[in-house]
């Protein structure tokens, strides 16, 4: 059997071809790559590059340079053959029509995110190959015998059909990694034919858009894909396919730019709507994906809740989650989706004991965070480092120090890996700065109280570099919980303004009433708690 090699010639990408090819002609598969085109010597570099992929099965090296330029032309001559390489191996994926055995076969090292992935190889299976261990080659080998011998496609001499325009936009889509600066502007391009898109071709769009937008962070880009779609759907949703579509862009798109911006009970209506669609339609896993996200909500709205509303929310919380693991589990008991699922329940039990102080509850969150590990494979990669952030607080709550140093920095070592990688990197990036300032005031010591700080001071810029309000008015409120003296205030002041509400946002507009007070006059008039009375009063009347 006879294998193409394709690849970038970035550090990953050379180092894993080169191991990769040496390794399959050992196992007696012989090997078309570019460093044999010496020997070749072909007339034409593209002719070859067309004869090797259309003639033999293919095996896509990810790396990040590959990932970078496979189908995208941003007007750079960085890795044209790249570009061109990827554009027949597209071509060869659109004309596999059979059910099964696609002759392309994307290959990564184990370490490598398949978030990164273009979308159009992302749809496919990514085999693990290491290439230290050449752990994984075996599993690349029985997926190449799987194939058979690959008949020759059909050559014919009749000038090629055109493309469609649309046709072409939507391929370009899907090809397109999230992260890629040129990405955005394909949804910008594709908004202006949704109105006269098919139903068909809107749903196939609806993934890769759903993508990108996320990698970008962008709510406005987010709101303008909804609304767009909405107004492209019959009023009327008589069919199975407008329902479906309809409740995508409830549970995957409206709920997710409304929880971004912590409209937290909006996002709960959006998705208990999108539920009842999925359910009409039959989707169960859209169904199990929108109670995992029905977990999540409550869970924030208990964090935001006064004492009498917060059980009703955790326990909501906790339900909506055992429900939408017990369903996952059905589709796929050791799947990734059920491992999100542990996770997003560590989570809730975890803001239990934060919130109760129940013990019980942290012990909970323990067990559930070390069962979800063993249920998130390598390709989950933002789940995988959302749940060693939580790792690491549940460490510090437990008082296992040295394990939640381990843990946090381990956390940030991978992340700086992606930081470039999309918004939901930058946010978890973020959250790990947070973790470590939580931890270095645990800690203690002469320069807790300035590392804290520095950390604190960088989560912030993540946030607020990705426009998340609500985390940078968090980071905000911990730097004035440190420093009061900074906000015009007194730790007093502070303590109370805790105690009287729950929404950073509203804490800090409180701090800031009380300094402005504290400036307009000399020797109170009344006692500090009466002033924050008055002030409460003031900002509850404003919401």
């Amino acid at each position: 059997m006879r294998v193409f090699i394709s690849y970038a010639h970035d550090i990953e990408g050379r180092k894993v071809a080169q191991a990769l090819a040496e390794a399959l002609r050992r196992r007696g598969v012989e090997v078309v790559w570019d460093r044999d085109l010496p020997e070749g010597n072909p007339a034409s570099l593209p002719e070859w590059i067309v004869g090797s992929v259309l003639n033999h099965p293919v095996l896509c090296v990810l790396s990040p340079d590959y990932v970078l330029r496979f189908g995208a032309c941003d007007g750079t001559a960085t890795r044209k053959g790249v570009l061109f390489e990827s554009r027949v191996v597209q071509r060869r994926i659109y004309d596999h029509t059979d059910s099964g055995g696609c002759p392309v076969i994307p290959v990564a090292d184990p370490g490598f995110s398949a978030d990164l992935a273009p979308a159009l190889l992302k749809n496919l299976v990514i085999s693990r190959f290491d290439a230290e261990s050449e752990d994984g080659l075996d599993q690349i080998v029985r997926r190449l015998l799987a194939l058979g011998t690959m008949p020759a496609p059909v050559r014919t001499t009749t000038a090629p059909e055109p493309v469609d325009a649309n046709v072409a936009l939507l391929r370009a889509l899907e090809a397109a990694s999230p992260s890629a600066a040129s990405s955005p502007g394909l949804v910008h391009e594709w908004l202006g034919i949704v109105p006269e898109s098919s139903r068909d071709e809107l749903f196939r769009a609806l993934p890769a858009v759903e993508r990108i937008v996320k990698a970008a962070g962008s709510v406005e880009l987010m709101l303008r894909v909804t609304g767009c779609c909405f107004r492209a759907l019959p009023d009327e949703m008589t069919t199975i396919e407008d329902r479906k579509i309809r409740a995508w862009l409830l549970l995957r798109c409206q709920a997710w730019h409304q929880h971004r911006m912590h409209e937290l009970t909006a996002a709960l209506s959006t998705v208990e709507e999108g539920i009842r669609l999925a359910r009409a339609c039959n989707d169960g896993w859209m169904v199990a994906f929108g109670k995992r996200l029905l977990a999540i909500l409550h869970c924030g709205l208990a964090e935001d809740s006064r004492p009498d509303a917060r059980r009703h929310h955790l326990d909501q919380a906790v339900e909506c989650a055992k429900d939408a693991s017990a369903r996952f589990y059905a589709f796929d008991p050791a799947g990734g989706e059920y491992g999100a699922c542990r996770n997003v329940l560590a989570g809730i039990w975890f803001a239990r004991y934060r919130l109760e102080r129940r013990r019980s509850a942290l012990n909970r969150a323990n067990r559930l965070a070390g069962e979800a590990v063993g249920y998130l494979p390598p390709d989950r990669a933002r789940e995988y480092h959302e749940l060693l952030v939580l790792r690491v607080r549940i460490c510090i709550a437990r008082g296992e120090l040295p394990k939640a140093r381990e843990l946090v920095d381990k956390a940030l070592m991978s992340l700086a890996g992606h930081v470039n990688d999309g918004a939901s990197y930058a946010e978890l990036l973020g959250s790990a700065h947070l973790a470590r300032a939580e931890l270095r005031l645990k800690e203690s010591g002469r320069d807790a109280l300035a590392n804290a700080e520095k950390d604190i001071s960088l989560a912030l810029g993540f946030f607020d570099d990705i426009s998340l309000p609500y985390s940078s008015a968090t980071c905000q409120w911990l730097l004035a919980k440190l420093a009061p003296g900074v906000a015009g205030v007194e730790r007093a002041d502070v303590r109370i303004c805790e105690r009287l509400f729950a929404d950073p946002r509203v804490r800090l507009r409180g701090l800031e009433e009380r300094s402005r007070r504290i400036g307009e006059y000399v020797g109170g008039r009344w006692t500090r708690r009466a002033e924050w009375k008055e002030i409460a009063r003031k900002l509850r009347s404003q919401d």
